[in-house]
């Protein structure tokens, strides 16, 4: 398990750089979206979610994404889109675990805000994943993420966690 605590240190510094990357980038890659429709080209996918496009917030019914939108409304929900999923393709392609063969070693959960992850590749290779939502005041939580995240959300890999930040109840 040490291991797995040394990859995720060492890992760090690139997925700020990436998030980073992301942030910067959203307005020009929203811009982009509005020439390649919602899907980013190639590699530029990966400053976003793979697992949806750049439309995303709609499909998922997060609360503020609107369907039917167009020029400065678009390009805003878009960057919006980005900022929210900044670098969640380099998260999983690069930084990520394979998921096929993955099995749960230990689990821990006392309540659907506190949980832990031990979990293994098929070759073997040990990764954790621990989420807290911790609480604040007024229906606010901070919300922690480290490790990789315990569900491939686009099949193939968990990517790479490094979250902090509120979340309201």
């Amino acid at each position: 398990m040490i291991w797995a605590v040394v990859r995720y240190l060492a890992y760090l510094p690139v997925n700020l750089l990436f998030v980073g990357l992301a942030y910067l980038l959203s307005p020009l890659l929203a811009a982009l979206s509005l020439l390649t429709e919602p899907r980013l080209p190639g590699i530029l996918q990966w400053f976003s979610t793979l697992d949806s496009d750049l439309d995303g917030g709609i499909s998922q019914r997060v609360k503020g994404y609107r369907v039917g939108l167009s020029g400065w409304g678009l390009w805003w929900q878009r960057t919006c889109w980005i900022c929210r999923n900044p670098a969640h393709g380099w998260q999983s392609e690069l930084l990520g675990m394979p998921a096929p063969g993955r099995i749960i070693v230990r689990q821990f959960s006392d309540t659907p805000k506190n949980q832990w992850y031990v979990m293994e590749t098929a070759k073997g290779v040990r990764f954790f994943c621990w989420k807290r939502d911790q609480p604040l005041f007024g229906g606010f939580y901070l919300k922690l993420w480290f490790g990789w995240v315990n569900k491939a959300y686009d099949g193939r890999n968990h990517h790479y966690a490094f979250q902090i930040g509120p979340k309201r109840a």
